[in-house]
């Protein structure tokens, strides 16, 4: 994106005499009159005045004025003549020969274009007495309605260079830089660090369209000293493509001045500008972020002119000091207090806690006992969530890198309506019949292997879990089961004693044997080793022994196909095979535990397991497949299945209700409708190269290994030790948290920092998240 430079600001206007400009008018125009001088930044502007007393605007453009720019401008005010007409802006009055523009060549050879406009009545609101909160209103209403009307209107030219742009305002010529005064620069610093890191690249994010980008105090116009009612707009020379919420941005800036610049006036105009063209969520979030870098674009404007060109409009000097005034109000303001304000004038609802988080953390911790965990030193007090953003209850956003089991982002509106319409039809258990249960058992086991055709609905992956070992110890007639160390698989009595990463190791039931996770890095056998997943498998057979020595046998192998208790471990080459084979051999069965890493998570294969080559007896799936709504399965082959039920039936009140069905099929509609698959590769592509170039230029990043959108970075305090750097990996989640972005911890020593977002994360989230990273790891 073009920078601003010295050269944009010379915007000194032609200086024609005015019967030459009288002459031209006549001969091209087929008008002619007195001309007065009106005031323009760029051109050279009059008002004709025929002998009947018809007035025009006659407008000399620069040296420097494209063409296509002029063009753009043309274009949409013929656009508003047609699909707006009743609104007041200029009319483009052809010339004799029907052309918009025509040509004017000067002492020095220089052509320049010339326009003849209509005359629009009335005074700059800049003029008069003081606006009042109607005149607010009225003024940030007809903004909209512009706005709305250049809602279909494009042109090539559109995207071009304007130096009031905010988009741009951050962009600077290094020789530009220098004239900017001291005092400004202090003022703005902070914000201007805020803006780079976080408010910019949000606003590219959002819906962007043709907007007049201008509607200040000197372009706005009203009938008379006194009126209150807008008559016009003017001067269409910084329009743009451009976010939407820029458009209003600017008045809030400009006209704040005018008045004793309190945010009840900006909120006033937020509501009107609202009711005309309502605004979304994240436009709302991002205003006061938008207002704040226009008055910090209009001051470095009017110190750049006041320094880098020659003749500087008296105005500059005069306005300067209330931007400064403006500038110091608003940035005291705190963000999320406005933005509260912002969102309420928009008639959205604005959550407050009913108390603080320190008492809400103490209230929780008296009624709900200490066993239960918090994240973070300074824990995150959350109220919403919306795709891959959650906001705190002082209406702070932050990017969630972290949550798997809002799999297709935090209250996707697809799976909240149909939970919605089920919920108000019918909710009862599988004893009954229900089309929506069925189809959903058909439409997730289709995404299986062909063999893996039955689906057992439950709640949570712990009844997944604990289910799948009961059906394992039943078909097998073995009770033992085995896991890796520091495994976690679940909560209930069964399944939380294979929880190894928790359950105390001196506690530990007969039943139970361990193996080490295939981990290249830390584990026995390092990266390099030859069939390092071999080496790794063959550990089964010593804990297969173990469970027959007790008496116990093998019923099963629970692997969590990317060991993310272990610090995200894909397993190695050969490593499923071998085990399967082996568990297989000793009566046992295959249990895949997919809750994380299933789903897409890893990018090009729906299971994790199916990069093996290896086809589990029982695949256990968790919550991600309801999208964070109480759903799981298991899933197996007809088989054991019937094995099973020959023994034993099975029931869950509410494992396979008709509203968790509709839920699973809401979650699959998105899967397929939002191209998810191509999502996670691209935007695992972007966090690998990121990673990457973050893992070569940062020692503390020993190991890093991951795949699609699930990562994990081994931290270690001594490259060659690789004693693991537990403290900083504690230090830099609560970086990261400071600084928006929300992700966690795993491993057995905690030092592993795990990225593990929902599916709808963006490449441009991750590049968001890999700048973050960047900055907080460069403060450890």
């Amino acid at each position: 994106m073009k920078g601003l430079s010295a050269e944009d600001l010379n915007f000194n206007p032609p200086r024609f005499a005015v019967d030459r400009l009288r002459a031209f008018a006549g001969e091209y125009f087929g008008v002619s009159g007195t001309l007065e001088a009106l005031d323009g930044e760029r051109d050279q502007n009059h008002c004709l005045v025929t002998a009947e007393g018809k007035c025009f605007v006659l407008k000399v453009s620069a040296i420097g004025e494209d063409p296509a720019a002029v063009d753009f401008q043309v274009g949409a005010l013929l656009h508003l003549a047609q699909f707006a007409p009743a609104l007041p802006v200029p009319r483009v009055i052809a010339s004799l020969r029907g052309n918009p523009v025509e040509w004017l060549e000067g002492e020095d050879g220089a052509r320049h274009m010339v326009r003849l406009l209509s005359w629009l009545p009335g005074i700059p609101f800049s003029r008069g007495a003081a606006l009042t909160p109607l005149a607010f209103r009225n003024i940030a209403a007809f903004q909209a309605q512009l706005a709305r009307g250049l809602r279909g209107y494009f042109h090539p030219h559109a995207r071009h260079f304007v130096a009031w742009d905010i988009q741009r305002a951050l962009i600077l010529d290094p020789g530009l830089q220098t004239h900017v005064q001291p005092d400004a620069l202090a003022l703005c610093a902070d914000f201007l660090r805020h803006a780079e890191h976080e408010m910019l690249p949000r606003l590219k994010t959002l819906r962007a369209q043709v907007v007049h980008a201008d509607g200040h105090t000197g372009n706005v116009l009203r009938e008379n000293a006194a009126a209150e009612e807008v008559v016009g707009v003017i001067d269409f020379g910084d329009m743009v493509h451009a976010p939407v919420v820029q458009d209003i941005a600017v008045v809030i800036a400009s006209f704040t001045r005018l008045a004793d610049m309190s945010i009840a006036n900006a909120v006033t105009q937020i509501e009107a500008y609202n009711a005309v063209l309502p605004l979304e969520d994240e436009e709302i979030e991002l205003l006061h972020d938008a207002v704040l870098l226009r008055m910090v674009t209009a001051l470095f404007m009017y110190d750049f002119r006041l320094g880098a060109t020659h003749e500087p409009p008296g105005w500059l000097a005069e306005e300067r000091p209330d931007i400064i005034v403006a500038l110091r109000k608003f940035l005291a303001l705190d963000r999320a207090e406005v933005t509260a304000a912002y969102r309420a004038a928009c008639g959205r609802v604005t959550l407050r806690p009913i108390a603080s988080s320190a008492e809400l953390r103490a209230r929780r911790e008296k009624v709900m006992g200490p066993s239960y965990s918090l994240f973070y030193r300074e824990p995150v007090h959350l109220v919403r969530g919306e795709g891959v953003w959650l906001f705190d209850a002082q209406g702070r956003r932050y990017l969630d890198c972290y949550n798997n089991v809002a799999s297709v982002g935090h209250c996707h509106p697809h799976v909240v309506a149909a939970l919605a319409r089920q919920a108000a039809t019918l909710n009862t258990h599988t004893r009954y019949l229900h089309e929506a249960v069925v189809e959903y058992a058909e439409r997730l086991t289709a995404t299986m292997p062909t063999e893996l055709s039955v689906c057992l609905l439950v709640c949570t992956g712990t009844e997944a879990n604990d289910l799948a070992i009961r059906i394992a110890r039943t078909v097998s007639g073995h009770n033992g089961v085995i896991v890796s160390d520091d495994a976690y698989h679940g909560n209930s009595n069964v399944v939380a004693a294979t929880s190894t990463c928790m359950y105390p190791r001196a506690e530990q039931p007969s039943w139970i044997a361990t193996i080490p996770a295939p981990d290249g890095f830390r584990g026995q056998y390092r990266y390099g080793t030859p069939q390092l997943g071999i080496r790794y498998a063959d550990c089964i057979d010593t804990a297969i022994e173990s469970l027959q020595a007790r008496g116990q046998g093998a019923a099963a192998f629970l692997c969590d196909t990317i060991f993310d208790s272990n610090g995200t471990i894909l397993p190695p080459e050969g490593f499923l095979a071998r085990t399967a084979a082996r568990i297989r051999a000793a009566g046992g069965l295959l249990i895949a535990d997919e809750v994380q890493s299933g789903f897409y998570r890893t990018g090009e294969r729906m299971w994790c397991f199916d990069y093996s080559g290896v086809v589990p007896d029982i695949v256990t799936l968790g919550k991600p497949i309801g999208a964070g709504h109480p759903l799981a399965a298991v899933i197996t082959t007809p088989a054991i299945a019937a094995a099973f039920a020959a023994k034993f039936s099975y029931f869950n009140t509410f494992g396979g209700n008709p509203v968790s069905a509709v839920v699973g099929m809401a979650v699959l509609d998105v899967l397929a409708r939002e191209n998810t698959q191509q999502n996670v590769i691209a935007a695992g592509q972007s966090l690998h190269l990121g990673l990457e170039r973050l893992r070569k230029k940062y020692p503390l990043i020993g190991d890093l290994r991951g795949k699609g959108l699930f990562w994990g970075l081994d931290l270690v305090k001594d490259s060659v030790t690789r004693e693991p750097a537990v403290e900083q990996a504690d230090r830099l989640v609560d970086l990261l948290r400071d600084e928006g972005c929300l992700i966690g911890r795993t491993g057995a020593h905690e030092n592993v920092v795990k990225i593990r977002p929902p599916l709808v994360f963006s490449p441009a989230n991750a590049e968001q998240l890999l700048d973050t990273l960047d900055r907080c790891i460069g403060r450890l």
